[in-house]
């Protein structure tokens, strides 16, 4: 047989010289700063001017007008599910969206919704991004699309693995991100600013304001925000996999990957798996492991690119710099993608369009080069013949119907129509978005009312633009027997956005005051301003008047599934962390009328619960001068605005409350001995029949709560212990609350695993506890927020 060509990466990514002619091969190249709904720029007018009669050039790469048949055994094609059969007749050249870059997030796995922005197991990197750049966003310009992908290849580890990441692929930029924080939203700002933006704005921006135009364009300087950003070497062949999405490509996405791993490495391919690995030192472009000798080549399943009819759908993108021989490869740089690939026509696409750089015609959907001009095929038969330069326009876009009158259309008044109809369609073209408190969109609330606490701290309430009569925190109410308004989840918080950098912060709602009515939609929430923390100041910085805007609910634990018949929570509050052991006491108390209740509050200074210090011979016993916890009751001479709902809970709920306070400040703080005295004090009723916890129950096994996050998992299952006659499986709760030294101090520190910030062990005071007293570990359960 002739010896295979020898493909080869050179150090440098080196993209050949084009002819400048190609620019203008009508029908061939369609720039990407054209919207889908408009139809092109001048040079395509010439279809419908009558002068215009010349037959276009042949596409500027080789072609092949069929897969060759295989010559060695492959996987049978799956069967499809009754119902969705697979189109191998219609029209499928030129059938993909337009687009300036891809990005592919990596995620390390190919089980996402049907949207991938509505992910929420955790970081979702699509979402912010599609917030960004989708319709509506701030970053969303028609002329210059940012496709956004989840990927199922996994991330680079983080220098730091306590800190959360993300990688991703930009492409045809060929780029690799290993680092994108997840710590705030800053990471996802410099991606956007310094490597998605357009370097040149469209001509249709023109009459934007500078401030505008600026806010549009890139900033070079934002790269350097990210850490170790590399040139991608590998060949990448991507495979839409989003089962989620269409059960098609979902069943032929992973015969096909099989496929392409086993012919790649035939043909002297390094294919890699696992994660990229950076080496921070001397920042190392991505290679193969193996050395320079083999070109390197990653295969990957992607979401929904469009066209699940046509599956299997491949796209193959072959890096600059790739070497066919001594030449440059004709497609390096490119981005090919085929439709209606089958497992028996992997081997000839390896071949041909890998190996050889010819474009098997038969499957093109369409491509994209170096240039990001937007490539298609137009043909009227297996031999590539040329259409009419009418139909040749028609089959570019087959879901445009010219008019049949456009021919006698002047191109130039042609051309200022479609350009002033681009930029109406832009601007007017926005999504209908919900305007009432919503997960997936932030919404506006007007600040009314902020009652300062201490120098860093203070208490705003909000209200919501729109009235909603069905908030989506609120129990529903019956409109027959209207009633006063009921959270409906124990824990819950909304998210604050900071829109100056882009960055969001989960905050928790105080409970409402006895006599207030949530339904009104008014929100108060309790904030410190920390060091450097950019959304804390930005709240201190809303005056009375002023909008905020907020993303939720989001839903915490589900309190009472894991208390069952047990009677006794103990929640272990640091600073602002009283709010949510506010939220829990009010959650516990009221399901069951034999819960008891210790809330343990740890403030730097009296200004947080206290005012004014009371008279030295107050028979009031809350302040004394021994060095140890007081309880609080509920009288408090001029209660700060969070104890005055910390005094009302004392009102209402009595003695199943017990509220202990501590004062850094003042020499006071919570010592081994007070938890361990708070977790064996003799419960308020008699306890239920001990009932054990099943391991394995995410429940009521504390082994089971090492990886999980502090958020509700309504779809996972539910509780699986062994249950008696009469009884319901539970466990007391210690929950935790407050700035991470906090947690880490009395419960041991939350950890970051698999891109989530999960429980962690159970170490710290409680963790000795548990180890002096082994009842400690089987009656309590240990949670951190």
């Amino acid at each position: 047989m002739p010896p295979r060509p020898a493909l080869s990466l050179g150090r440098q990514c080196v993209v050949a010289a084009r002819d400048s002619s190609n620019k203008n091969l009508i029908g061939i190249d369609i720039p990407t700063c054209i919207p889908a709904r408009i139809s092109t720029g001048h040079r395509h007018l010439a279809f419908f001017s009558s002068r215009s009669r010349r037959r276009p050039p042949p596409p500027p790469f080789s072609t092949v007008d069929t897969c060759p048949e295989p010559t060695c055994g492959c996987a049978a094609t799956p069967a499809m599910p009754e119902g969705l059969p697979l189109d191998r007749e219609g029209p499928m050249k030129g059938a993909i969206a337009g687009y300036a870059e891809q990005v592919l997030v990596c995620t390390g796995h190919n089980h996402w919704p049907s949207r991938i922005e509505e992910e929420s197991s955790g970081d979702n990197l699509a979402a912010d991004l599609k917030e960004l750049f989708g319709r509506g966003g701030t970053y969303s310009d028609p002329f210059h699309n940012i496709s956004v992908l989840n990927a199922s290849f996994p991330s680079s580890l983080p220098p730091r693995p306590e800190v959360q990441s993300t990688s991703a692929y930009l492409l045809p930029s060929f780029k690799y991100v290993p680092f994108l924080p997840r710590v705030s939203f800053d990471s996802v700002q410099a991606l956007a600013k310094g490597f998605l933006l357009p370097t040149k704005l469209h001509g249709a921006h023109d009459g934007l304001s500078p401030i505008h135009r600026d806010r549009l364009t890139r900033k070079d300087a934002y790269q350097g925000l990210l850490l170790a950003v590399q040139d991608v070497r590998d060949v990448l062949v991507l495979i839409c996999g989003h089962a989620g999405r269409d059960a098609r490509c979902g069943i032929m996405a992973p015969v096909l990957k099989d496929e392409f791993e086993e012919k790649l490495r035939g043909e002297g391919f390094d294919v890699l798996h696992g994660p990229v690995h950076i080496g921070l030192d001397d920042a190392p472009r991505i290679v193969g492991e193996s050395g320079e000798e083999k070109t390197a080549a990653r295969v990957g399943m992607i979401s929904h690119i469009g066209g699940h009819k046509f599956a299997g759908n491949v796209i193959i993108y072959l890096p600059p710099g790739l070497r066919l021989g001594d030449k440059e490869h004709p497609l390096a740089g490119h981005g090919i993608w085929y439709g209606r690939v089958e497992p028996k026509h992997v081997e000839g696409i390896v071949k041909e369009t890998v190996m050889k750089g010819n474009v098997v015609a038969d499957m093109f959907r369409g491509g994209i080069d170096a240039q990001r001009k937007m490539l298609r095929i137009v043909a009227t038969s297996r031999k590539l013949t040329t259409p009419s330069p009418t139909r040749q326009h028609s089959s570019q876009r087959p879901n445009f119907d010219a008019p049949k009158q456009a021919r006698a259309f002047p191109p130039i008044a042609l051309l200022g129509l479609l350009l002033v109809g681009g930029t109406g369609y832009y601007f007017s073209a926005a999504p209908s978005r919900p305007d009432t408190l919503n997960d997936r969109f932030f919404v506006p609330y007007t600040v009314t009312a902020r009652e300062a606490i201490s120098p860093t701290s203070f208490v705003i309430t909000i209200v919501p633009h729109t009235p909603n009569p069905a908030h989506p925190y609120l129990v529903p109410s019956d409109s027959s027997a209207p009633t006063p308004g009921r959270w409906r989840h124990p824990l819950w918080s909304v998210e604050f956005k900071q829109p100056e950098v882009q960055i969001s912060r989960h905050y928790t709602p105080l409970p409402p005051l006895s006599g207030e009515d949530p339904a009104d939609g008014a929100l108060r929430f309790y904030i410190r301003t920390v060091g450097d923390g950019e959304m804390s100041h930005y709240l201190a910085r809303r005056q009375v008047g002023q909008d905020v805007h907020l993303r939720g609910p989001h839903v915490g634990f589900e309190l009472t599934e894991r208390l069952g018949d047990k009677s006794r929570v103990v929640f272990l509050a640091g600073g602002t962390g009283v709010v949510p052991g506010m939220q829990a006491a009010k959650a516990v108390l009221e399901a069951n009328p034999d819960t008891r209740v210790d809330l343990l509050w740890a403030v730097r200074n009296r200004v947080e619960v206290q005012r004014a210090a009371p008279p030295p011979t107050s028979s009031w016993r809350f302040w004394q001068e021994k060095k140890q916890p007081s309880e609080l009751g509920i009288e408090i001479q001029g209660p700060s605005p969070v104890a005055r709902h910390v005094s009302d809970m004392k009102a209402k709920y009595g003695d199943r409350l017990k509220i202990q306070v501590v004062i850094d400040e003042e020499g006071t703080k919570f010592q081994d001995r007070d938890i361990k005295n708070t977790l064996t004090a003799a419960p308020s009723v008699a306890s239920s029949a001990v009932v054990p916890s099943k391991s394995g129950c995410r429940f009521h096994d504390q082994m089971m709560h090492v990886g999980a996050t502090e958020f509700a998992a309504p779809e996972a299952s539910g509780c699986i212990c062994p249950s008696s006659e009469g009884s319901v499986p539970g466990k007391n709760l210690i929950i935790i609350s407050g700035p991470d030294g906090f947690i880490e101090h009395y419960a041991g520190q939350k950890l970051w695993l698999t891109g989530h910030q999960t429980q962690g062990p159970v170490d710290g005071v409680i963790g000795r506890l548990q180890r002096q007293e082994p009842q400690l570990a089987q009656d309590w359960l240990v949670l951190k927020m």
